[in-house]
């Protein structure tokens, strides 16, 4: 998938459904970095099952999802085992699980648009490094700058 010195990134439900279900051209600049190596995006079980349950639901029809590449989105991912609890809490349950593998193995980005992730944000980069971010405003920084 990814070269193994790649930037890791971590993508919560909300980013996947930008890219494989909206096709949200902010997506674009992750995913072209994923496709080429240039990242290297990494995910649970956990994160995929989330993925399954969460992208067939009846409000997301509107936009006609492809069930192939929504099906098939994790081929594009390094699975790991999950992670031990880490020291950040998220207020949302579900999400804990996106923060506690991005401070485990070091990644560089979060991707999410969820608010319970996006409040950790200043205390993960404290903590780590990690940039808790949306897809917008990471693609700004990609055009501004020329490269992640």
């Amino acid at each position: 998938m990814g070269s193994i010195g790649a930037p890791i990134v971590i993508l919560d439900t909300n980013a996947l459904l930008d890219w494989r279900v909206f096709k949200d051209p902010a997506a674009q600049a992750i995913v072209d970095g994923i496709l080429s190596g240039q990242l290297r995006w990494l995910a649970s079980p956990s994160m995929e099952q989330e993925w399954h349950q969460v992208w067939p639901r009846s409000y997301f029809r509107d936009w006609q999802p492809d069930p192939m590449l929504t099906l098939t989105v994790f081929q594009h991912a390094t699975f790991v085992e999950e992670p031990p609890r880490g020291p950040l809490r998220c207020k949302d349950p579900d999400d804990q699980v996106f923060i506690d593998l991005a401070l485990h193995v070091g990644a560089r980005w979060l991707f999410s648009k969820d608010a319970a992730l996006l409040k950790l944000a200043g205390r993960a980069r404290k903590l780590s490094g990690l940039d808790v971010t949306q897809l917008t405003q990471w693609s700004g920084l990609v055009d501004n700058a020329g490269s992640p």
